[in-house]
């Protein structure tokens, strides 16, 4: 079970962009993956995203086209990134966050 959360370089500035409601409620979420980081919870869905093991997406309920990927390392929640669905995937795939 992670203890504490380490957001990427760029996850922090696609943070600050959000609009400060949806921030509010992706730090609500992200306190809850620290007790259970692979199940839902009041808020928001997580899922494994399929052809990246390891990998997981949080949709909130409130704001349903808003994703943040994380995934777990011991006890780090490591957040790669959030922003819009369109094309998120995709900027993900094209960024070196995913290597650890």
């Amino acid at each position: 079970m992670p203890t504490r959360y380490i957001p990427h370089e760029r996850a922090k500035g696609e943070f600050a962009k959000l609009p400060p409601d949806i921030r509010e409620e992706f730090l609500y979420a992200i306190r809850g993956l620290l007790f259970q980081p692979f199940q839902p919870g009041p808020g928001y869905w997580v899922k494994e995203l399929s052809g990246h093991p390891g990998l997981w997406r949080l949709r909130l309920s409130s704001f349903r086209r808003v994703r943040m990927y994380y995934s777990v390392d011991g006890d780090t929640l490591r957040i790669y990134g959030f922003g819009p669905r369109e094309g998120f995937y995709a900027r993900l795939r094209q960024t070196d966050r995913l290597h650890r």
